[in-house]
């Protein structure tokens, strides 16, 4: 654990260095503080003035906004990736006890856990939806979600200033939620490749109560985040070896 916990402080003063690697933290910290306390004063705003009620899209709005988490930690992520290969910083982990295996399971797992505490933190304190056991099932695809998104970066940015490109382009996945919720079936189902998508239609099944819909978006969930994640580690291996 030692070799973890060296890496993990190299981290934490790397980010602590870089603006752009602290948003990965802040941003998802500053979604909670608006959901919470701007979101009912937005809405109390809507109805008075425009007898809009915005507390029916509450749900939409939970779902949506934590939809950016596994991006922006796996962001955080791809781009210390992109650092480390241009400086040929992987070759020397090969050499070291960390291994090339030990160093590419952290960073695997660091995107996945920070992911998880920050969505489980928002599903609980935002106030937009109630958090409910079956919201594990939520959380696991997110996690996944994370580091899938850091070796998108990792194997398509040349550098670090074409990642930051890709990272807004990825941005678009955010379309998932959107397809889930407005898209009428079955013509959501054309969404299915989108990898937020999964976790958005979960998220929905859970809320109407429908216990075969929630097994069975999680399962297939479940294999096609598995499937991304696998191809992509495999062809990031092939990059850099």
């Amino acid at each position: 654990m030692k070799k973890y916990h060296t890496l993990f402080l190299s981290d934490i003063r790397h980010a602590g260095l870089d603006p752009v690697l602290m948003v990965g933290i802040f941003a998802p910290l500053a979604l909670l503080v608006v959901s919470r306390f701007g979101f009912p004063i937005a809405a109390e705003w809507l109805t008075n003035g425009y007898a809009f009620d915005l507390n029916e899209y509450s749900s939409f709005a939970s779902i949506f906004l934590v939809m950016t988490f596994p991006m922006l930690t796996g962001m955080m992520t791809g781009l210390l990736m992109l650092d480390e290969r241009d400086e040929n910083i992987i070759s020397y982990y090969a050499v070291t006890p960390l291994m090339r295996k030990g160093y590419m399971v952290y960073r695997l797992v660091l995107p996945s856990v920070l992911c998880t505490l920050l969505s489980l933190v928002y599903f609980v304190v935002s106030g937009l939806s109630d958090f409910q056991l079956e919201h594990i099932y939520i959380l696991l695809l997110l996690a996944i979600e994370a580091p899938c998104f850091a070796l998108f970066l990792a194997y398509f940015a040349a550098n670090k200033v074409e990642g930051l490109a890709l990272s807004k382009i990825g941005g678009l996945f955010i379309a998932g939620p959107i397809v889930a919720y407005f898209i009428p079936s079955p013509w959501q189902f054309t969404g299915a490749w989108i990898p937020t998508y999964w976790p958005a239609k979960l998220f929905f099944a859970i809320e109407d109560a429908s216990g075969f819909s929630v097994i069975a978006c999680f399962m297939v969930g479940l294999i096609f985040h598995l499937s991304l994640l696998s191809i992509l580690v495999r062809i990031y291996i092939k990059r850099i070896d």
